[in-house]
C-alpha cells in the first residue's frame, strides 16, 4: 500500500504546480522529485512532496523572463486502504532572475489543479489573486513529469 501512495503522490504532484502571470499568460514546466515523506496514521496517511521545478512562460510581457526556476511542496491526504486521496493542497514558491518573488497556492479543480497567486513582489506583485488551471502533460517517470497551465481570469 505504500509504494501506490507513495506512486501515486509522485504522480500527481507535477499537475499540482505553476503560479503567476495575468490572462493570457501561461506555459509549461517540468518538475523532478527532490523529497518525499510519508506519515503513517492510525486511519490515514499523509504525503509531503517537494519538487525542484522550471518554469518556462508563454508570451511573457515585456519586463518578464522566459523562464523561471521554483520550488513547489504537496500535501496528500489518503484514507488508509484507499489508493485515491481524499483531499490535498500545494504551494509553489518562485525567485526569479531579477529577484522579485512569487508564491501560489494550489488545490483541487476538475480539470487538475486551482493555482491562486497568493502574493509577489515586484513585477509580481500586480498578479497577487490571478488564477490559473493546471495539468500534467507527460509522466516521464515516477519522479519528472512536464505540466502546462492556462489563466482563468
Amino acid at each position: 500500500m505504500r509504494k501506490i501512495l507513495i506512486a501515486f503522490a509522485v504522480l500527481l504532484m507535477p499537475s499540482l504546480a505553476q503560479a503567476g502571470g495575468h490572462s493570457g499568460l501561461g506555459g509549461t514546466g517540468t518538475g523532478i522529485t527532490v523529497d518525499n515523506e510519508v506519515m503513517e496514521g492510525k486511519t490515514g496517511v499523509l504525503i509531503k512532496n517537494t519538487t525542484s521545478d522550471v518554469w518556462t512562460w508563454d508570451n511573457p510581457p515585456e519586463g518578464f523572463h522566459k523562464a523561471t526556476a521554483a520550488t513547489c511542496t504537496q500535501f496528500l491526504t489518503f484514507a488508509v486502504g484507499q489508493e485515491q486521496p481524499v483531499g490535498f493542497v500545494a504551494t509553489c514558491m518562485s525567485v526569479d532572475p531579477d529577484g522579485d518573488v512569487s508564491v501560489s497556492l494550489l488545490t483541487p479543480h476538475p480539470e487538475g489543479a486551482l493555482i491562486t497567486q497568493t502574493s509577489g513582489t515586484g513585477k509580481w506583485e500586480a498578479y497577487t489573486g490571478v488564477k490559473w488551471i493546471g495539468g500534467t502533460d507527460i509522466q516521464i517517470d515516477a519522479n519528472t513529469s512536464t505540466y502546462s497551465w492556462t489563466a482563468t481570469d
